[in-house]
């Protein structure tokens, strides 16, 4: 026979959430947190690096005859 799942109810007669909720807040939580942390993270290096100039490095690709002149 299957018994029955305790509720446990606390003072104010709320019912408390059980172990499995609460890891699942948790979790829910700490991915949310990870995601800001990494948009934050983002937008300070995009701010902070200037990336074009790093790109920028070997040259221009079209100068005096495009693509090819580049190689030789």
């Amino acid at each position: 026979m299957a018994r029955r799942r305790s509720v446990v109810i606390d003072t104010d007669g709320r019912r408390r959430l059980t172990r499995s909720e609460k890891i699942g807040i948790g979790s829910l939580a700490t991915l949310v947190g990870v995601a800001a942390l990494g948009l934050i993270a983002g937008v300070l290096l995009d701010r902070l690096l200037d990336f074009d100039a790093a790109l920028d490095a070997g040259g221009e690709w079209d100068e005096g005859g495009g693509v090819s002149t580049r190689w030789q």
